[in-house]
């Protein structure tokens, strides 16, 4: 069962990149920087496997979702 702080947690994820889109920054750049860093230990990771993969999943799905209601 999806929690309201999962909710909460995706909703602001997509947010946060349907933002960086209707700025003009490289989101696609972005994503891939940061799920390297995910996956290469950067600072900012203090899961381990399998939440590194999950969380790459998520934010590939946030972004197909801003990117989905960008044009909507």
């Amino acid at each position: 069962m999806i929690t309201d702080r999962e909710v909460a947690l995706e909703q602001a994820l997509v947010a946060i990149i349907g933002a960086a889109i209707a700025s003009g920054l490289d989101v696609k750049t972005l994503l891939d920087d940061a799920a390297a860093g995910l996956l290469g230990n950067a600072p900012y990771r203090w899961v381990g496997h399998p939440h590194v993969s999950n969380a790459i999943q998520v934010m590939n799905k946030a972004h197909e979702m801003a990117l989905s209601t960008a044009g909507a």
